[in-house]
């Protein structure tokens, strides 16, 4: 079953607001069913296409009534280690932190219903070799649209140079280039249910 975006005439005005209300309408009307198994699929490509066993990883955690890829099943295969990263909002310094935990704690819903881990400690982001992205929509060139809120090309801008961006997809390439700002971090790669889409490549 193919869910690859179609392309808008009224996405060529380059507005991502009207390309994520659509992105965002399109994917909460795909069923539970459909998302859990696009979301196996993803993993199982995930961890064909990068050796992952000795890097650290920052996880994003689903946001379910968003449709969002089901990382758990990634949290499920990184079981065995003694930490995995994802960022956690802290009310009192008023920004998102980069918190280490071990895979076997226990979660409670944070800001904007985000899965947090309740026993955690901050690190930098810094230490990430691999972060993990939620998105939207993604184009041939590695430009994502989110939710509009800023949060990851914030949190990317913390990590280092040689950190590697990968997007997690449900829905294929956007056929339509996405408008790029200045404050925008492209992805090095994303992977989709079926390809892995390199942006290393592109020159």
């Amino acid at each position: 079953m193919s869910f690859k975006n179609r392309p808008l005439a009224v996405i060529l005005s380059g507005n991502k607001d009207l390309l994520r209300k659509r992105a965002l309408v399109e994917r909460t009307q795909l069923k539970n069913e459909i998302i859990e198994e696009l979301s196996k699929k993803i993993t199982e490509n995930l961890f064909k296409n990068f050796n992952l066993e000795k890097l650290n990883i920052h996880l994003f955690y689903p946001i379910n009534e968003k449709k969002e890829v089901n990382t758990w099943h990634i949290h499920n295969k990184l079981s065995h280690r003694d930490k995995i990263f994802t960022s956690s909002y802290n009310n009192d310094s008023d920004e998102w932190e980069c918190v280490g935990f071990s895979p076997n704690t226990k979660f409670n819903v944070g800001k904007f219903n985000v899965p947090c881990p309740i026993e955690n400690h901050k690190v930098g982001f810094e230490i990430i070799d691999l972060i993990l992205i939620p998105l939207l929509v993604f184009d041939n060139n590695g430009h994502r649209i989110g939710y509009g809120k800023g949060i990851y090309d914030s949190l990317l801008s913390l990590t280092n140079k040689n950190c590697i961006k990968v997007g997690l997809s449900i829905m294929e390439c956007s056929n339509v280039l996405i408008d790029f700002q200045d404050h925008d971090i492209n992805l090095d790669y994303c992977q989709t249910p079926s390809t892995l889409h390199n942006f290393k490549l592109n020159p």
